[in-house]
């Protein structure tokens, strides 16, 4: 009961002397600049005390943004290579599909014309081939010409490319050469997919004609999907190939971890470089793109560290209190925002943002809160 009053007295007394300087206007939202005033007695009975940060081994946990991204490589957009009308559609935006698997089906004369194209050329290349043998037999008896036996080894050896060009053009197209070289001309070709992945792009209808530079789909493999966190220039020296991730997403409370993979060597405009991470376990319902928040653990580096307790939030900013004497024996405490890079065993590592101050200067390592409490109060009263 004592206790309580004499801290209802303190505070009583922190508001009386609080400094008239004047004021500076500021938003709600952030860090009032103005500083409080205190005489020996109300620092004596708050116990404040004053230090330098020390320099200590501590874990640095670097915390940055990312998205889950899939790399080039495993991503294949689907085209009609010659063109045509879609006649069946299978598949749907986010449907999981199997290599092989038909994706759509594709119909235009040309394709027609493709393999009665293929079916002359064999049948022609069986003529030309019994007619060098007959003029390589005339040549032997002396009863045929060079000349025509040149000619019909011209003719084979022209139907034969054209046969290898027609051959391409169909496998481009997806064309069954089994069932074609068996007389079966396909009027339907299937496109199938190239791998097992997921359909991320559907941009096609039945019956719309496709021209041959469209993208009709896109496929992507998951199992290849990474986390690209984004790290601000000044972490990067602390970041290892590696080094353990810890990802967590904002539609979702479960943690995934993953390892640095590879560490970018440029520097964006926005002074930040991309680090590519792979997940330790696959996860089908993480979807590219997906927003997540990264907390990297770089293990003990040297930094300068302060008690915890010297560290307060003031309107969403973490500060620290410097002080400066006054006059009639008074000493003004203001504060300064920092950086907390990690925080433990008592001990939080900070970093100051406005890069002129020093280290080498004592600030508040004692009694922060009460200085704050005191900021406050005169705050609302003014």
């Amino acid at each position: 009961m004592k206790a309580s009053y004499l801290f209802i007295i303190f505070l009583a007394s922190l508001v009386v002397g609080c400094s008239s300087a004047p004021e500076v206007k500021t938003e709600k939202q952030t860090v009032n600049l103005l500083s409080v005033n205190l005489n020996a007695e109300q620092i004596k009975n708050s116990e404040i005390k004053e230090g330098l940060p020390t320099k200590e081994l501590i874990g640095l946990t670097i915390t940055a943004n990312g998205t889950i991204e899939v790399p080039p490589q495993n991503k294949t957009v689907i085209s009609a290579q010659f063109g045509g009308f879609i006649k069946t559609l299978n598949v749907l935006d986010g449907m999981t599909v199997r290599k092989g698997q038909t994706l759509f089906t594709i119909e235009h004369p040309e394709l027609i014309q493709l393999q009665q194209d293929y079916l002359e050329v064999i049948g022609n290349m069986e003529y030309l081939t019994a007619e060098l043998d007959r003029q390589k037999s005339l040549v032997q008896q002396e009863a045929g010409s060079l000349k025509a036996m040149q000619l019909a080894k011209s003719q084979l050896a022209m139907a034969q490319a054209k046969k290898t060009g027609l051959k391409a053009k169909l496998e481009m197209a997806g064309v069954s050469l089994k069932q074609l070289n068996a007389g079966n001309l396909q009027r339907a070709i299937s496109v199938v997919a190239p791998f097992n992945g997921v359909v991320t792009k559907v941009n096609v209808n039945v019956g719309a004609y496709a021209e041959p530079t469209e993208h009709l789909l896109e496929i992507i493999d998951l199992k290849h999907a990474h986390a690209e966190v984004i790290a601000f220039e000044k972490d990067v020296k602390h970041l290892k190939i590696g080094q353990s991730v810890q990802l967590s997403f904002s539609n979702d409370n479960e943690v995934i971890n993953a390892k640095i993979f590879l560490i970018g060597k440029e520097i964006g405009e926005d002074r930040t470089v991309k680090v590519h991470c792979h997940l330790d376990t696959e996860n089908s319902n993480i979807a590219p793109g997906s927003y997540f928040k990264a907390s990297i653990y770089t293990g003990a580096v040297e930094r300068f560290c302060i008690p915890a307790d010297a560290v307060v939030e003031m309107y969403g900013k973490n500060v620290v209190f410097f002080s400066k004497q006054g006059s009639k024996g008074m000493t003004s405490y203001a504060p300064e925002e920092v950086n907390v890079l990690a925080t433990e065993n008592g001990k939080t590592a900070i970093e100051f943002k406005n890069k002129g101050r020093s280290y080498n200067e004592n600030l508040v390592i004692n009694g922060a809160y009460d200085i704050m409490s005191a900021i406050l109060i005169k705050t609302e009263e003014e």
